[in-house]
């Protein structure tokens, strides 16, 4: 009775018909934190069930997925068990990641929580987090390892659809200018060794405007021996100055408020740069120069369809070569996370294109292609058992189910380390230690 109330309580706490909705409830805190208060004021913070879903959330901090970006994927949250989803991956300042997430979540949840967070001294600090619409957009501002966690509420499950993009946080300041026009990068060597490159070269037709590549004002407009015809900007959000060099003419004036597109110049080839073809360098300063490359360098964030199966998920499934290979990303270019022996016991939660994202019996996440698997039990071995305890997980310190009569006649559906996973004539399932 004291479980049932346990959750009967959850269910009210994170209910539309509850005291608040989800999405009046987190108005004015991150919904993560806010939900944890939810279950500390109702004094449900100490229950198996409340402990187990914290718990979930901080392993998925200390989890070894690493993804490259741009990244989709599918899965699925049951609501038997609590879990979360972690996807690390690398960001450059000049940046924007934005995350979208779609959801079919039944009650009593009405969404998913989406945390973003940074390395910072071997430690995760939360950045930002996404609102009841699961959405989130947020600026690098300092290149490292970035880790999204996923999660439901408790007894939420729901099938998701994530997709993670990358995009420059500026417009290139040459218009109609591309990746392959960039053709000089930054710290490249000048006058023989004697100084480096303090920003890249965009190369253009001669007279190709040159705009604003975010919102500001211009705080300097002349000539230099080196930069020729040369325009500053300030950054009005981000504080930082923009440089524009070797300019066939300068069509903006000192004081002047410009927007994103408006045009600063003409390109050309002045100053120092007249033995070269027409482009223009383009820096950014602040307490020194920057590199500007991952501010205005685009990446496809074009991601390939495939199609989910998704009554794979949350079932048992196991291996099937002699040994294989489990990653911490969906393909083999990622790093290898452990040696997973055949018919070892693997449950699909995700999937992105032809590779699964798969739960081991001890919870510990990975990625194998979907041609390495088979269903749990497609090759039984009939054995019989002594007596002994039948538990419900993979651990000598799971609970026992029950206690295995002598005699008992039982197939293998799997294995894990030194335990199998049986099933029983009568249909029972559980794990027994080899």
């Amino acid at each position: 009775m004291k479980y049932f109330l346990v959750l009967f309580i959850a269910i009210l706490l994170s209910s539309c018909n509850g005291l608040k909705s989800i999405k009046d409830a987190f108005s004015d805190k991150a919904p993560y934190q806010k939900y944890k208060e939810s279950l500390a004021g109702a004094g449900l913070e100490n229950t198996a069930l409340a402990q187990k879903w914290m718990l979930a959330g901080q392993n998925a901090l200390a989890d070894s997925i690493i993804i490259e970006l741009p990244f989709q994927e599918t899965g699925y949250f049951s609501d038997s068990e609590p879990s979360a989803r972690s996807f690390s991956f690398q960001a450059h300042e000049g940046q924007i990641v934005s995350i979208s997430c779609e959801a079919s979540i039944e009650k009593p949840s009405s969404f998913l929580f989406i945390d973003l967070f940074q390395k910072k001294d071997r430690e995760w600090n939360q950045v930002e987090h996404g609102d009841s619409t699961m959405n989130m957009e947020y600026e690098i501002y300092q290149t490292g390892q970035y880790l999204l966690r996923l999660q439901p509420p408790l007894l939420a499950k729901s099938f998701y659809n994530i997709k993670i993009l990358v995009d420059p946080t500026l417009k290139n300041p040459v218009q109609g200018a591309t990746n392959r026009s960039i053709g000089s990068f930054y710290g490249a060597p000048r006058d023989g060794g004697a100084r480096a490159h303090e920003g890249i070269d965009i190369f253009a037709a001669r007279g190709t405007p040159v705009i604003a590549p975010a919102e500001g004002y211009v705080t300097r407009v002349g000539t230099n021996r080196l930069g020729g015809n040369t325009v500053w900007l300030k950054d009005s959000k981000r504080g930082q100055s923009y440089y524009f060099a070797h300019l066939e003419k300068q069509l903006v004036q000192s004081g002047k408020k410009v927007m994103p597109g408006d045009t600063l110049g003409l390109v050309g080839n002045t100053g120092n740069a007249k033995s070269t073809p027409p482009h223009l360098h383009f820096g950014i300063y602040s307490r020194g120069s920057k590199d500007p490359i991952n501010y205005v360098k685009t990446i496809d964030n074009t991601l390939a369809p495939f199609n989910t199966d998704s009554s794979t998920f949350n079932q048992q499934y196991i291996t099937k070569p002699t040994k294989m290979n489990l990653r911490s990303g969906p393909g083999t270019t990622y790093a290898v996370l452990d040696r997973l022996e055949k018919n070892t016991v693997v449950k699909p939660i995700g999937q992105n294109g032809e590779w699964l994202r798969i739960e081991l019996p001890d919870h510990k996440q990975g990625y194998l292609s979907k041609k390495l698997i088979q269903a749990a039990g497609s090759e039984l071995q009939n054995i019989e058992l002594m007596a002994q305890p039948l538990y419900s997980s993979a651990s000598d310190s799971a609970v026992p189910i029950m206690m295995l009569p002598d005699s008992t006649s039982a197939q293998v559906l799997g294995i894990f380390k030194n335990f199998s996973l049986i099933k029983t004539l009568n249909e029972r399932m559980g794990w027994i230690s080899n």
